[in-house]
């Protein structure tokens, strides 16, 4: 499978300048996230029809992906005290449940308003 935005893309057009939050293995990355946005869209997704935005969100969700990798996707501290030591974790369920609604939002903000998104149900 062939990931909507090459590493190319994503230092010369995505990051604008910024630092490169994904240093190694970008297209490991970006496959994941082309097949989560496969996911949202359809297996027969025409990419012309969005044309950037789809590289965009793909860009962005693999910067998601890696950043979860690195944190070891564990319940994190949520709160901490100094005085007599208190410290309070995360579950892993909650943080899960946080990436699961991070990975939504992203898609949404790129893809909401393209048609790619329309399943043939209306409410």
């Amino acid at each position: 499978m062939t990931a909507f935005a090459d590493e190319n893309f994503y230092k010369n057009e995505y990051l604008c300048g910024r630092k490169a939050v994904i240093d190694t293995a970008f297209n490991f990355y970006a496959r994941k996230a082309t097949q989560i946005i496969k996911n949202y869209c359809g297996e027969d997704l025409d990419v012309e029809i969005a044309g950037d935005r789809i590289k965009l969100c793909c860009c962005e969700l693999a910067e998601l992906f890696y950043n979860d990798e690195q944190s070891g996707s564990q319940g994190g501290i949520s709160s901490e005290s100094v005085g007599d030591m208190s410290v309070s974790y995360e579950s892993t369920e909650s943080t899960k449940q946080l990436l699961r609604n991070n990975i939504r939002s992203v898609v949404y903000s790129y893809l909401a308003d393209t048609g790619l998104l329309y399943r043939g149900v209306r409410r």
